[in-house]
């Protein structure tokens, strides 16, 4: 059943006259004469009584329209709010950041989105690469940000930004002309006590990796995942730690940590945007990807995260 014709045979009986219904239409009232015949003809009844002073519903007309309004009302509303949520975005959008991620992006995208979609509820939560791996796949999560992900059958991955890796050590512990380098030797690395996240962690497999291929291995004092007690057992003088310079920007900046670079080989870890093959992506998950984009892009290019910090070709 054609649903102009419905809307047509409203109009009429509304009206209670072809010409005048006619005019709001802006069709020819012969047209709309005969689209009510073959509306009358699908249904198999007469639904309008005609005679010299306009038209009135029969009773099929009105048991027909009583039942086809609210359809035809509710499929308006979800037209429109099809439209409205195209212009204003809504839903929940639920993201998995790292830690060090989250020191770094996490307010600056929570209040930008707020500022530019209301409707939108960011909910953030964090982990370390291997947890949040795990809540993406059981959908905990709708997206995520990794640090050197694989795809995998139920992940996709999209590269987003590279991070250097530094060696991050108590000030208090080092002589003037090691807190004045710039970098460190990979292999001054052995022997010194690290605390450092468990191998579900990108990181750590990178560093397990360079170990491995250095023939230099790792002396693992700590081992937790627990970015703010590790960065305490450093600042207390008990080990040192390897991190991207986002986890510890205020630390550096007030002089109570010292970061090196780590060099031959050079360390990096690669910041990868995670979703779940199997679920497609809303609008507000887009759009937050986004945002997320255009903040990282603007923080490489700036200070402190200029000299450590790459994006994605």
């Amino acid at each position: 059943m054609d649903l102009r014709k419905i809307e047509n045979l409203i109009h009429v009986a509304d009206s209670g006259s072809f010409s005048k219904a006619a005019s709001v239409l802006g069709i020819a009232q012969s047209a709309l004469g005969r689209q009510v015949r073959k509306l009358e003809d699908e249904c198999g009844c007469p639904l309008l009584y005609r005679n010299g002073r306009g038209v009135s519903l029969t009773p099929e007309g009105e048991k027909l329209l009583d039942q086809l309004r609210p359809l035809l009302t509710q499929m308006t509303r979800v037209v429109t709010e099809f439209h409205d949520e195209q212009k204003s975005p809504s839903g929940q959008v639920t993201l998995g950041l790292t830690p060090t991620l989250c020191h770094m992006v996490g307010m600056p995208l929570v209040a930008e989105v707020w500022k530019r979609h209301p409707r939108i509820r960011l909910n953030v939560v964090t982990g370390y690469s291997g947890y949040v791996h795990e809540w993406l796949a059981n959908a905990r999560v709708d997206i995520a940000v990794l640090h050197d992900a694989r795809r995998s059958q139920h992940v996709a991955v999209d590269p987003l930004a590279e991070l250097d890796l530094l060696l991050v050590s108590p000030a208090q512990n080092l002589a003037p002309a090691a807190r004045a380098q710039a970098s460190i030797e990979f292999e001054q690395l052995r022997g010194l006590p690290l605390a450092l996240p468990t191998r579900s962690h990108g990181l750590r497999r990178t560093l397990e990796h360079a170990a491995a291929q250095e023939d230099k291995p790792l002396n693992v004092a700590f081992e937790m995942d627990a970015l703010e007690l590790m960065k305490e057992i450093v600042l207390e003088g008990l080990a040192h730690t390897v991190l991207g310079v986002p986890a510890v920007v205020r630390e550096l900046a007030s002089g109570q940590l010292v970061a090196r670079r780590i060099v031959n080989p050079g360390l990096s870890t690669r910041l990868m945007l995670a979703t779940a093959s199997s679920r497609p992506l809303t609008q507000a998950v887009k759009i937050v990807q986004g945002i997320l984009r255009e903040l990282l892009a603007s923080m490489a290019s700036s200070e402190p995260y200029r000299a450590y910090m790459r994006m994605a070709g």
